[in-house]
């Protein structure tokens, strides 16, 4: 332990002095790492599709099953399950909502372990045919790999947590081509704050990852690109329809995936690897009946967007297979993601409705595709809550700019809708069934609604600048609170702790008679109308309990005190507050 302590050691002051060149400065080290997550990101991206793309092709698990595919699939996912029920828990899932807890509740860190478990989980379970795909296991190991690297360096946990976000934008750059929209879903997703300091990192994390990937397999979009145009405004209530239908459907499918997490492994005894190695044997006699529910579905949504797939009742069983197949995989724990199968779901949906309506109108149902385009966009908000990612994801993937308006209608409908069904995203109500509570989107929205003037106290207990020692030290002594305000003639002239009180009645030295002698005259001041999230900011830098809070016209004139006590009294009322509106309405 000893001899690998020194080794990790000399190693670092090695890679320190090379590449910094003794300019060994956190600002400096950060952007250095910036830039290798972000390269590093886009070759793990590359390696895992061209890894799982091989396997998969060469144990023929991209078809209805052989006894081979049979036999070298399920060997391939018993060893991802057994690393993942048995060794490394962590690795189960897509990897995103282990990301926002990591981020939540670890300052960012991430094991290097359970990155490279990850890697090796993911190409496995992706490798046997699984309704899975790798988008969201890429942003689970890229994001563990800008976390090693913070933490290899002794980066502090803000940088460290920012090197995080910073390789889940690349994980997700590289994976789809897709740079902006791998900013906007890690900023709207992972960190969830859409005005994140850490921006400026996360896009050159993600141009960086972009160009790399594209330099490795060439600048081609991830589908074909598409010409549709929006011949009539009618249209769009056909495609407001399509986002209406992906709310409903959405959101049953989360519900199933829940209900499927919850009842499996009662009905196994907790068995997991017998839970996964189950739904094994029933995707692989499903893909008898639909070879296509197999894998992330890349081709299927491909031939759906070119219309190429017209029937109704084809799209119709494509949609209900993949739906049985994805809720079973993706509950069953093992390692894989999201995004494919529920972009093919959308495209397939989509499509459905298209076919439908092309019969029924078919002066405004022309091309089956563009319904496609907009399921996918629709039903992706509607599982993944990300609104804005999924228009850009979406645009980025097909670089066909007429459809962007109904685009918007429908996934903002699907979004809305879908939030008053169920509140939260797939990732949100798995950590919560799993008794993971992470920091909602609603928290930071209300510390940014509430004002300091909401919360602050309004009579707050002051001293007279002119007080005598002895008389403040009473006066403390029966409040016993951390600090008073001192007045002069009814304006704030400065701020005294209760410990300076006690400090000088006990040391009781010449010329300190006063409390104006011993208070603080530069006070940090807030003004009523900032937020709780400046308060609490301040609070924090300056290493105070209480802060005054002064008008804007005349900083001297108090207006009251806030405390952490306080915000928190008056946060916690709100939500609460909310809580309750919210159980009213959807009773």
């Amino acid at each position: 332990m000893k001899l690998g302590s020194k080794f990790t050691n000399l190693l670092r002051s090695s890679i320190l002095k090379k590449f910094l060149e003794n300019q060994m400065v956190e600002e400096r080290t950060y952007f250095i790492l910036t830039l290798i997550t972000g390269i590093s990101a886009a070759i793990v991206a590359v390696v895992l599709h061209k890894t799982t793309k091989y396997l998969t092709m060469m144990l023929g698990t991209n078809d209805s099953f052989s006894l081979r595919a049979f036999i070298g699939g399920g060997f391939a996912l018993l060893i991802s399950g057994y690393i993942t029920t048995r060794k490394y828990p962590s690795t189960s899932g897509s990897g995103i909502p282990g990301v926002k807890i990591a981020l939540a509740v670890y300052h960012g860190k991430i094991t290097y372990r359970s990155t490279v478990a990850k890697f090796i989980t993911s190409i496995l379970s992706l490798s046997s045919g699984f309704s899975l795909g790798r988008e969201g296991p890429t942003v689970a190991i890229t994001s563990g790999i800008g976390s090693a690297l913070g933490s290899f360096f002794h980066l502090s946990n803000r940088r460290i947590k920012s090197l995080v976000a910073i390789g889940s934008a690349g994980g997700i750059a590289a994976a789809f081509n897709t740079p902006i929209a791998a900013v906007v879903f890690t900023l709207e997703e992972v960190v969830g704050d859409l005005n994140a300091k850490m921006l400026g990192s996360i896009v050159i994390s993600s141009v960086i990852a972009s160009v790399v990937a594209q330099a490795l397999q060439g600048n081609v979009s991830t589908f074909a690109e598409l010409n549709y145009q929006l011949n009539d405004s009618r249209e769009i209530i056909l495609y407001a329809f399509v986002g209406l239908a992906a709310a409903l459907i959405g959101t049953l499918w989360v519900n199933s995936v829940l209900a499927f997490r919850k009842w499996g492994p009662k009905i196994f005894r907790n068995h997991r690897l017998s839970l996964i190695m189950s739904v094994f044997v029933i995707i692989a006699l499903v893909s008898y009946l639909n070879p296509q529910v197999l894998g992330s579905g890349h081709d299927t949504i491909e031939n759906t967007l070119l219309s190429l797939i017209l029937d109704w009742k084809v799209l119709l069983s494509l949609f209900a297979f993949k739906f049985i197949a994805t809720t079973l995989c993706y509950g069953s724990g093992v390692s894989g993601g999201l995004f494919m199968p529920t972009l093919l779901m959308g495209a397939t949906l989509g499509g459905l409705i298209g076919s439908i309506a092309k019969i029924l109108f078919p002066e405004l149902a022309a091309n089956i595709g563009a319904f496609a385009l907009i399921g996918m966009g629709a039903y992706f908000a509607a599982v993944i809550r990300s609104p804005f990612t999924s228009i850009l994801l979406i645009f980025e993937m097909t670089r066909d700019y007429n459809i962007i308006l109904p685009l918007m209608v429908a996934n903002i409908l699907a979004y809305l809708l879908a939030e008053k069904i169920h509140h939260g995203s797939i990732y949100e109500n798995i950590s919560e069934q799993d008794g993971i509570h992470l920091p909602s989107h609603e928290d930071n929205e209300t510390l940014e609604s509430l004002t300091i003037e909401d919360a602050m106290i309004t009579n707050p207990i002051t001293m007279n600048i002119n007080m005598p020692i002895k008389d403040a030290e009473k006066k403390a002594f029966k409040n016993s609170i951390s600090g008073y305000p001192v007045m002069d003639k009814g304006l704030m002239v400065g701020i005294v702790s209760s410990n300076e009180i006690h400090t000088a009645f006990a040391k009781r030295k010449c010329g300190i008679s006063i409390i104006g002698d011993i208070c603080t005259r530069n006070v940090i001041k807030l003004y009523p109308d900032q937020t709780l999230l400046v308060a609490f900011h301040k609070l924090k830098k300056y290493h105070i309990s209480r802060l005054a809070v002064v008008s804007r016209l005349n900083d001297k004139h108090l207006l009251g005190i806030i405390t952490a006590h306080d915000i928190v009294k008056s946060f916690g009322f709100h939500i609460t507050e909310a809580d309750n509106d919210s159980r009213l309405v959807y009773k």
